[in-house]
This record gives C-alpha cells, sequence and structure tokens, in this order.
C-alpha cells in the first residue's frame, strides 16, 4: 500500500495493517483491516513475529491465498501487488526482511524480537492524534 499517512509513513510503502480493537484478536484485527483496505476477506491467518518496542507492540501476520490478485484500492491509499524480489525502493526498511520471513515455511514461528534501542525505535503512530486534531 502506499501510504499517505501516518507521517513517518507517507510516500513510503508498507503492508496492510493497522490496529487491533479492544476485545478483538490479532488475527480477526487482521482480517478486518485487510478486507476494509481492499475488500479481500480471507479467514485464515497465522503469526509471523512478534515485535516488542518501548512505545508498541507489532504482530507480522500472514495468510496465503490466491485471493490476493483481488486486491483493490478501497481507501485513499493505493493498494498494489508487489514481486516479493522486486520490492520498491521506497518500501518500509522492515519489510526487505519480513516479507521474506513472512514466506519461509522452514521458520518456526512466531518469532520474537524487540527494538535495539531501549528508548524504542521511534516509528509509532503517535503522530495520527497530532493529524486529526
Amino acid at each position: 500500500m502506499r501510504r499517505t499517512r501516518p507521517a513517518w509513513q507517507a510516500g513510503r510503502v508498507n503492508a496492510l495493517g493497522g490496529g487491533i480493537n479492544e476485545l478483538e484478536s490479532q488475527k480477526s484485527a487482521e482480517r478486518r483491516e485487510v478486507r476494509e483496505e481492499c475488500g479481500v476477506d480471507v479467514a485464515e491467518w497465522s503469526e509471523v513475529l512478534v515485535w516488542e518496542d518501548a512505545e508498541y507492540r507489532m504482530h507480522v501476520m500472514r495468510a496465503l491465498s490466491s485471493r490476493a490478485s483481488e486486491a483493490r484500492t478501497l481507501e485513499d491509499q493505493e493498494v498494489f501487488l508487489a514481486d516479493v524480489d522486486a520490492l520498491p525502493a521506497n518500501v518500509i526498511d522492515n519489510l526487505r526482511w519480513l516479507v521474506p520471513l513472512a514466506l519461509d515455511r522452514d521458520v518456526a514461528m512466531p518469532i520474537k524480537v524487540r527494538s535495539a534501542a531501549t528508548e524504542g525505535s521511534g516509528l509509532t503512530d503517535r503522530d495520527r492524534a497530532e493529524e486529526r486534531a
């Protein structure tokens, strides 16, 4: 998805996804986000990675589905398919290793990682509240 927000992602390419609502599981949140953003309803999701940071916890999910070809833009941010071996130059940096990892069937998942900086990575949606104000 070509992101226009939050500010730190504007002009970059990132995977589909978003926040988890209260009482919602990671799998149901990803299912909802993908359905809202690109119109594809995929029921089977598995967790690839949990990233712990001082400011957030990110759950990386995967779904392997032939329905990906049905994806279309439904919101104000363009949805498109990209070849794993030819990700756009402006992709969010961690997707260069997260996408191949998610496709690797020889790795036991989920994997747990944490940000190297104890104060946090600084990559948050914190500026979203400022954008809405």
